[in-house]
């Protein structure tokens, strides 16, 4: 296991609460969007912490935003969404190349289809951006 840099690990902790308190003190009805808007405002967070090489615990996070979000938005729906926020390896160093294998595989071992998913993603962006060649999987990632 690769040592965390910057103590990064309680940068991220504390992020991860204050947006959890956020959404449980929310002054509105909470609504998935809402949710789903946390994770995307968590993206560069989530891309900082791989690469200080902090392997977080992205089952534990999504199971505290739903419950956060009453349960109106389903724990597995979070993770997912969560992956669909991780950065293209294409763009990582070695060392981080490995933690966010570690990431991906949690939400693999716990539900399946989280590897091919980020993998067809992944392929698309290469695609659009013209550095990968034409296959026959152009689906996008729901």
């Amino acid at each position: 296991m690769l040592p965390v840099k910057d103590r990064y690990d309680e940068v991220f902790s504390v992020e991860i609460d204050g947006w959890c308190y956020g959404i449980t003190k929310y002054p509105g009805e909470v609504f998935p969007a809402l949710v789903h808007s946390v994770v995307k405002e968590l993206g560069p967070s989530f891309r900082t912490a791989i690469e200080a090489n902090h392997v977080f615990d992205i089952l534990d996070i999504a199971t505290r935003l739903s419950r956060a979000a009453k349960y109106l938005v389903d724990e597995r729906e979070i993770a997912f969404s969560m992956l669909s926020q991780l950065p293209s390896p294409h763009l990582l160093g070695e060392e981080a190349q490995f933690v966010l294998a570690q990431v991906i595989d949690q939400v693999e071992q716990a539900y399946g289809g989280a590897l091919d998913r980020l993998e067809r993603k992944w392929n698309l962006e290469k695609r659009r951006a013209g550095g990968g060649s034409s296959t026959s999987d152009e689906q996008s990632i729901p």
